[in-house]
């Protein structure tokens, strides 16, 4: 009996606590390879085997080294988990001090709740007449308690890197772990009217389920939350392309009316051409070669017969000469009826929107693109100056300007996404490159 509750409940305690901090350590490093949190990315893939590996090492070890009773050692262990934590996710060294925080977190909650436990004891609010079911309460409320900070410990990191974390998640959060402790303690109270082994081991399965249970609640309003956050991102992602698909609309509009307006100015200076040629040819005709010149320069470029990437083209055209961005845009022989306008719009226009900012913010700024349909594949390369490398991240780059956390180049890679293509960026001597291809059919 003394080995079940002295030897095994804390070994399975301290595993669940250990398990438990290398799951928020996962969760942290996802939060810290997001934009505006220094990455690129809001979940990581599924953890890699060395990963595995050193949590496989790490737990057993520690559980081993606790056995021995020395406080020292039990610390020295906790916050070694920093480094740990470090090299099974493959974070960057600046992300130890996160991990310590949670290390420090959880080792202030074990000696708050095992001080809490004794004093509730002595002052009989916990009134259990073993030893033995003191010591159980003391081991599941302290694990219960370690739970709640680590839990609370996310929901910081995933506040930092910009999620909306509300009061009533906080509140749902603990909840269940507050309730679990209660039920703990009760459980253990009628314990000690007729303690026997297979009470003891009842216990234990209970103990175990009430864990498994609020895992399951952990994981899933996480889950809930970030399908919030997806959703919102969705609909950012709509509205911006909706909007920008109006307003390139709005210009198509304008366009079509200064043709109209071109044509009849034309067919004014024919007949003042006429109506002056006999007084004063030389200087009608002066005058009608000036007014046809400001009407060329009024007029949009031709890059594209596809009417839409022509304005989007002309409009960008525009922003990088206020820039003072030099632009050499080629548009070959295509169609692009194969993709939504909107898509056309938000593809075409992030990209050229980022690669103006940054060839505006480089010596010798220019932006290179190139359009072109390869058999069933559509071609776009676009090259811009920039001066300093890119910060990179897994299989992205990062953003450099401040206040923007790659909105852009999520639009851009989930605009490729859906038409089954394929996007490559690279940096070499000052020139940023964006390879995108295109599966040139209707996606189903």
């Amino acid at each position: 009996m003394e080995f079940l509750i002295y030897m095994v409940v804390p070994c399975v305690g301290s595993v669940l606590l250990i398990g438990g901090m290398f799951y928020a350590a996962y969760r942290i490093s996802g939060y810290a390879l997001r934009p505006g949190y220094g990455g690129a990315h809001g979940w990581k893939g599924a953890p890699s085997r060395r990963a595995l590996a050193v949590i496989g090492i790490y737990i057993p070890v520690s559980v081993a080294f606790s056995l021995l009773g020395n406080t020292w050692v039990n610390l020295a262990l906790l916050f070694l988990f920093s480094p740990a934590a470090c090299l099974a996710f493959d974070t960057p060294k600046s992300y130890m001090l996160y991990y310590f925080i949670l290390s420090a977190a959880v080792w202030l909650t074990d000696v708050a709740g095992v001080m809490g436990v004794q004093l509730g004891i002595l002052t009989g609010f916990f009134y259990l007449n073993s030893p033995g079911l003191q010591y159980i309460l003391m081991v599941a409320v302290t694990r219960m308690a370690e739970f709640m900070a680590i839990l609370l410990v996310v929901l910081a990191a995933g506040r930092k890197a910009g999620r909306h974390i509300t009061v009533r998640q906080v509140f749902v959060s603990v909840l269940l772990p507050l309730y679990s402790v209660f039920n703990i303690y009760c459980l253990l109270y009628l314990m000690q009217i007729f303690f026997t082994g297979e009470m003891l081991l009842l216990f234990g399965v209970n103990l175990l389920l009430l864990i498994g249970l609020n895992i399951y609640f952990c994981v899933l309003v996480d889950v809930m939350s970030e399908n919030h956050r997806l959703e919102n991102e969705r609909n950012l992602y709509r509205t911006q392309a909706r909007m920008q698909h109006q307003y390139y609309r709005q210009e198509e509009e304008k366009y079509e009316a200064s043709r109209k307006v071109i044509h009849d100015i034309r067919n004014h200076i024919q007949a003042m051409e006429a109506l002056y040629g006999r007084e004063d040819a030389p200087r009608a005709e002066k005058y009608a070669g000036d007014i046809h010149q400001i009407l060329n320069q009024i007029q949009q470029k031709y890059y594209t017969s596809e009417k839409l990437l022509n304005i989007i083209l002309n409009d960008k055209a525009g922003m990088m000469r206020r820039l003072g961005v030099r632009e050499d845009m080629k548009v070959g022989e295509l169609s692009l009826d194969f993709m939504k306008e909107t898509d056309v719009t938000a593809l075409f226009a992030n990209l050229l929107d980022n690669a103006a900012a940054a060839a505006g913010e480089s010596r010798e700024g220019f932006v290179r693109l190139r359009v072109n349909r390869m058999r069933e594949f559509l071609s776009i390369t676009v090259e811009n100056s920039c001066d300093t490398e890119p910060v990179k991240a897994a299989d992205t780059f990062l953003s450099r300007r401040a206040g923007h956390s790659g909105l852009g180049l999520k639009i851009i890679r989930q605009t490729v996404e859906r038409y089954g293509g394929d996007i490559r960026m690279d940096w070499k001597d000052g020139v940023f490159t964006v390879r995108v291809m295109l599966a040139a059919e209707v996606p189903a």
